[in-house]
């Protein structure tokens, strides 16, 4: 694999400043979330270099589980702030996480897809939670707009949980044509067989579009129930 000069760094910081500056000038509101952003991505990738070595080494089965839980949670304590209640949008989030996030990776694991070692839960259950965050995200986003005066509940439920699949419907119809998968180029530069890198993005692409649609759909009921009990 080439590997990147760590001077090369500093052109992507450069780069950061594009949106930051169009945030500023068109007035967006998240030019200070996209550096809180971005300096936390950074040093998070810099410590998870420095421990995954250890991270993948682990064998009890209940401190890997307990990790992927632990990343289930922050990622709820993440997409809170975009509910209009921080505690019942935690809530919220991380029961539809974690319910879309387990079935999937359970039957990962009962058909034998991978082994269950912490090498591929933790990665496999990272991909899952953070596709699942995105997808609780823009429902809440769009859930927000909701007013009291509205009545047709049924339509915004539907056009939020639309949103928030479209990105990976997007996604699907383009791999391959537009794009190369992550996972898939990892495997090919890393000198794996191409044909079993397909068919693992395969098998990647068709669950998260699983994982988005099932935390969607649970994000969205749950929100509204608590919305119309109130």
């Amino acid at each position: 694999m080439h590997e990147i000069n760590n001077s090369s760094l500093f052109i992507i910081f450069i780069l950061i400043l594009i949106p930051i500056i169009i945030s500023y000038k068109q007035k967006l509101g998240i030019g200070s979330e996209i550096i809180v952003s971005s300096v936390r991505g950074f040093i998070q990738l810099l410590l998870l270099g420095f421990f995954v070595s250890y991270l993948f080494s682990l064998e009890k089965w209940y401190v890997v589980l307990g990790l992927i839980l632990l990343m289930m949670v922050i990622a709820s304590q993440n997409i809170a702030k975009r509910g209009d209640e921080y505690r019942s949008s935690f809530w919220i989030g991380l029961v539809s996480i974690f319910m879309s996030v387990s079935i999937c990776l359970a039957s990962w694991i009962i058909f034998d897809i991978i082994p269950f070692e912490a090498q591929y839960l933790l990665p496999v259950g990272g991909m899952f939670t953070g596709t699942a965050m995105v997808s609780c995200s823009v429902v809440f986003e769009t859930l927000n707009k909701i007013t009291k005066e509205v009545r047709d509940l049924t339509s915004i439920r539907n056009e939020s949980i639309k949103l928030a699949m479209i990105p990976t419907i997007d996604g699907l119809k383009t791999v391959g044509l537009v794009q190369i998968p992550g996972t898939m180029t990892g495997m090919i530069l890393a000198g794996g067989n191409p044909f079993e890198s397909v068919k693992y993005q395969i098998f990647i692409l068709f669950t998260l579009l699983v994982v988005t649609s099932l935390t969607a759909i649970l994000t969205s009921y749950f929100k509204l129930r608590r919305k119309t009990l109130l």
